[in-house]
């Protein structure tokens, strides 16, 4: 069977431009993803520009987060807590039980929250009392952002990984795609 030369060509072309082209479902979720992420830079700055705390990034975190020097302390309301966690983290009630003797040097202080102004707020209250303590960058929505892990625990006090953050206010609904924003 002989085929045209031309059907043959466009043919080749197509399949070629098809190969090349990112297809608009793969396209979608990248720029959904930055689209959030701007809008995520954004909100961090109108949240935190009046705090004067020590910052860490969200990937220095997640390079440190198994360093048994770390105490990383969640800051924010025991209902967002039920929702998850970052990895080994205390409540602040946990915290102060823990170190209620002081806290030894070695000791690296890290605080979150959503966005990063309870954190800050916190940090400059530790520090008040001669305690140094970085804030999360960005908080829980910006540890999405880099495909940090979440914890959830159970009824039986056993923790697992989950998708879900409470975000504090539907206004703060700014996850990466991958997870999933709960607010009650």
């Amino acid at each position: 069977m002989d085929i045209p030369r031309n059907s043959l060509l466009l043919a080749t072309l197509l399949t070629v431009t098809a190969l090349l082209l990112p297809s608009p479902l793969s396209a979608q979720a990248p720029a959904k993803a930055e689209k959030l992420e701007t809008k995520l830079r954004i909100a961090v700055l109108k949240a935190t520009k009046d705090l004067k705390v020590a910052l860490i990034k969200p990937a220095e975190l997640k390079a440190i987060l198994e360093d048994s020097n770390l105490v990383l302390i969640d800051v924010r309301k025991p209902r967002e807590q039920e929702v998850s966690m970052l990895p080994h983290a205390l409540t602040t009630l946990e915290f102060a039980d823990r170190f209620r003797h002081g806290i030894p040097k070695e000791k690296r202080l890290v605080v979150y929250c959503t966005i990063g102004y309870r954190s800050g707020k916190y940090a400059e209250e530790l520090a008040k009392q001669g305690i140094k303590a970085e804030t999360l960058e960005g908080g829980v929505l910006a540890w999405s952002f880099i495909g940090g892990k979440f914890l959830v625990k159970d009824a039986k006090g056993d923790w697992s990984e989950t998708n879900r953050i409470h975000v504090y206010d539907p206004e703060w609904n700014i996850v990466h795609p991958d997870y999933v924003a709960v607010a009650i």
